[in-house]
């Protein structure tokens, strides 16, 4: 069985009312979620981009890419909702477009129409989903982007490679946006980059490899010039130095060290609070007692350090690995997760107790009206509902796994893309997991905290393979 040859990047101008009713149903509900939960879900990291567009002083604490973007948002309103709405959108589009591709409309046949309608709804009024189309995470718009970057690669899958420069202009601007809408993009791009130019050169289409690579390259240089038009300063939080020092004081607590190297991790940690600071799944109590400045100085010196002792321990370097990220393997949550799914709090609004957490400390006075954020309906009965739904499901393991567990997608996924190799005979199918299991590798082996937005595309992906899934079967024209 071949798979489909076809699609819709030629003929996106050629909708119907099958792809308007895909399209409206995730609007529809997830601007009731929005209504309720006005304006949106924002979080710590969001009252820190708000402040540095209202105080027009950049950093990239955040990459600046979606800072921009947040940015043009509340210039065209002045009001979170404006974020929430453009991620809505965002998804809605691109799930109607991954839903017209996988399906035929010209022969009539209504089953494969029927079930992406069942599907678009059960992933709607799944609460992750709905609440993170309204949370302002650059890890939301990231995930948007990454899945449909795979859903891309399927495309260039079906037609074996022979695709046109309109299609590979679209791809590199895709695989542009992943590069930049979070840090470990720009790895996740680059791998695929390699992968996919290689996979055009054996398909004998040079011509678009090169122009994929230069392409992809191109944009994300542009890109990554709006941080010298708006001179974003370097943020003293870096990523790099959070991950070295969170495993240098594992290895200070559990492995022979030689005397003068414990004595470089003392400078760089404080020695008497490292036993009380170190926790696996958590990095910041770690980050609040090193010496930035220092590691930025030696900075070779503190890596090669973590080498040294990884190389040197290799089976204590997996142990720590598996157990700073378990959410990665581990399908069950478990109580020494520091992270969550939610970003909601059941006894308080949550905009007002984060907004004061961020600029209290700070003294900072906000300058406009979208940085003192409340939710509008805080306390109302439908705001309460919607609120502990999600808490509900967090509380008990059962459900909390079923819809949340990104590991559980990962596993899911996996099975579903060989349930399609057996049906379709085709190998190649494969490569579109590569950009999200690239995401999931640099998750495993950088990220001390288990908060599901690392991995909400695992979830996205996994949705998108149903749709597939769905779009391959056969079906009769003996339609009820």
């Amino acid at each position: 069985m071949q798979l489909q040859a076809d699609g819709v990047i030629g003929e996106i101008r050629k909708l119907n009312y099958r792809d308007l009713l895909i399209f409206l149903i995730p609007v529809i509900i997830f601007s009731l979620y929005l209504a309720v939960f006005n304006p949106g879900i924002a979080t710590y990291d969001t009252f820190n981009q708000l402040h540095q567009i209202a105080s027009g002083q950049f950093t990239n604490w955040h990459p600046f890419f979606h800072t921009f973007i947040t940015m043009l948002c509340l210039s065209v309103y002045p009001g979170t909702i404006s974020v929430c709405i453009l991620q809505i959108l965002v998804f809605s589009t691109m799930w109607m477009v991954i839903c017209k591709y996988h399906r035929d409309d010209e022969l009539q046949i209504t089953k494969p129409f029927r079930l992406q309608v069942i599907v678009t709804l059960i992933i709607c009024l799944i609460p992750i989903n709905a609440l993170y189309s309204i949370t302002l995470w650059k890890d939301i718009l990231f995930s948007y982007f990454l899945m449909f970057l795979c859903f891309l690669i399927k495309v260039m899958i079906d037609r074996k490679g022979s695709v046109d420069y309109r299609f590979v202009i679209f791809l590199s601007v895709v695989m542009a946006f992943v590069a930049q809408l979070r840090g470990n993009g720009m790895y996740v791009v680059g791998v695929s980059l390699i992968i996919y130019c290689a996979y055009l050169f054996i398909k004998k289409n040079r011509k678009m490899a090169v122009l994929l690579s230069v392409l992809t390259i191109t944009f994300i240089l542009l890109i990554s010039s709006l941080n010298i038009v708006y001179d974003v300063h370097d943020n003293e939080k870096d990523a790099l130095m959070t991950k070295t020092a969170h495993m240098l004081a594992d290895y200070d607590l559990n492995l022979e060290i030689e005397d003068g190297d414990r004595e470089k991790i003392h400078e760089l940690l404080d020695a008497n609070r490292i036993n009380d600071s170190y926790i696996p799944t958590g990095s910041d109590k770690i980050w609040a007692i090193s010496n930035y400045k220092l590691f930025d100085e030696a900075k070779g010196t503190y890596i090669g350090l973590a080498i040294k002792y990884s190389l040197r321990n290799p089976l204590h370097c997996l142990e720590y690995l598996f157990a700073s990220s378990p959410m990665v393997w581990d399908i069950i949550r478990h109580d020494d997760w520091l992270g969550r799914p939610y970003y909601l709090s059941g006894e308080s609004d949550r905009l007002q107790s984060d907004f004061e957490m961020y600029y209290t400390p700070r003294n900072f006075t906000p300058t406009h009206d979208y940085e003192n954020l409340s939710y509008a309906n805080w306390g109302t009965p439908v705001f309460t509902v919607l609120n502990l739904l999600p808490l509900g499901i967090e509380a008990h393991f059962i459900p909390d796994t079923l819809f949340n567990s990104p590991a559980l997608y990962m596993y899911l996924s996996i099975i579903i893309l060989v349930g399609i190799h057996f049906i379709t005979g085709s190998r190649e199918i494969y490569l579109l997991y590569v950009p999200n299991l690239l995401n999931i590798l640099i998750v495993f082996a950088s990220t001390p905290i288990q908060d599901n937005r690392y991995l909400y595309a695992n979830l996205l992906v996994c949705y998108m393979l149903v749709i597939i899934l769905i779009g391959l079967r056969r079906y009769s024209t003996d339609e009820s």
